[in-house]
């Protein structure tokens, strides 16, 4: 007799109990649970960054999965489940792919989270039963990550199965941000970036910002006063005029010295307001986007339209910001003369 079919032994019926009783071996059938079970292995991974999914993003997964498992080896899904978590701490389970398909939320609710398994029975090439198999693909937490897990008998098939999932779920995410790995670590550490910038911005701002509040004029006049006093030396000049002459000039170079406090404080002052500004700028244009859509219900969908629309709206604001600041320079510049003169005749 075959040793893959086992004969059955002579059993009897009682009629007064309508029941059949069939002597099975413990341990055999142990060992054909088992061999279906397999010895459980795992291969998990995610990515994280900004992502989104919808319906179609499900569908793409779900063919992907479902054709390369079927084509490679004699298999068949047993079980598909899902689960979608909702902002109002609500949460809907489907059995059955076809269940999920057609669900179509009438709540104005946001998906918050999903999580996908599909459950197979693969025959593999070198097995001569059927094994389970099982995909999970989820994103339950608040930060942009989708991951997934294949617990599998063959590891072989779960880590190339695996790599199918990737492959298919950076279709959703956005990884192609300029600089994204120095954008990553400075996230992780803002001071490194932070300081750095701010002492570079305060020094351009202090040098940009001291030609206004720092009068040249009245130092040149200094200058000035202090080449002539030889000529006013001479027996020549009358002792008025010399009397004049001194009294200008320690006027001028005093009201000088009497400033530099007021100057360097002025200074400082308007040099450590932009550069705490700019510094809060650029850390906020190297972050990393983290929006996370799951577009399974409308309300989802409008979330979605509200946040491009707010990024939008942010990124014309600092172009216009930018452009008047630089026209503000511009007159700043032109209008600098003329406060200083006026500065220096009030002092």
């Amino acid at each position: 007799m075959d040793d893959d079919n086992l004969e059955v032994p002579p059993f009897s019926i009682n009629r007064k109990n309508p029941s059949i009783n069939l002597p099975i071996n413990m341990e055999a059938l142990k060992e054909f649970v088992a061999s279906l079970l397999g010895k459980a292995e795992s291969v998990e991974g995610y990515i994280e960054s900004a992502f989104e999914i919808d319906f179609a993003g499900f569908e793409q997964l779900n063919y992907i999965i479902d054709d390369r498992i079927t084509k490679q080896n004699q298999s068949v899904l047993i079980e598909f489940r899902a689960k979608l978590f909702f902002n109002d701490n609500s949460l809907l389970s489907f059995s059955g792919i076809r269940n999920f398909q057609e669900y179509k939320e009438r709540r104005n609710v946001i998906c918050t989270g999903f999580t996908f398994t599909w459950i197979y029975l693969v025959e593999f090439h070198d097995k001569k039963v059927p094994e389970k198999q099982e995909i999970s693909i989820l994103s339950v937490e608040q930060i942009p990550r989708i991951s997934y897990s294949i617990r599998c008998t063959n590891q072989g098939w779960g880590i190339e199965i695996a790599e199918l999932i990737r492959n298919c779920i950076k279709g959703f995410v956005n990884v192609n941000f300029p600089l994204a790995n120095f954008r990553r670590k400075a996230m992780e550490n803002p001071l490194v970036i932070g300081i750095p910038f701010f002492i570079l911005s305060y020094l351009l701002c202090f040098i940009f910002v001291f030609p206004f509040i720092y009068s040249e004029e009245g130092l040149a006049n200094c200058l000035s006063f202090s080449d002539q006093i030889g000529q006013f030396i001479g027996e020549n000049i009358l002792l008025g005029e010399k009397v004049d002459f001194l009294i200008k000039f320690f006027n001028t170079c005093q009201a000088i010295d009497s400033k530099k406090e007021l100057i360097f404080f002025l200074v400082a002052l308007f040099s450590f307001v932009p550069s705490i500004f700019s510094t809060q700028l650029i850390i906020k244009l190297i972050k990393l986007p983290t929006y996370r859509f799951l577009l399974f219900t409308e309300e989802s969908k409008k979330e979605r339209e509200k946040y491009f629309t707010r990024i939008s709206w942010w990124k014309n604001f600092w172009l216009i910001t930018v452009g008047v600041g630089s026209i503000l320079a511009f007159l700043n510049r032109l209008l600098g003369n003329y406060l200083l003169e006026w500065l220096g005749n009030v002092g």
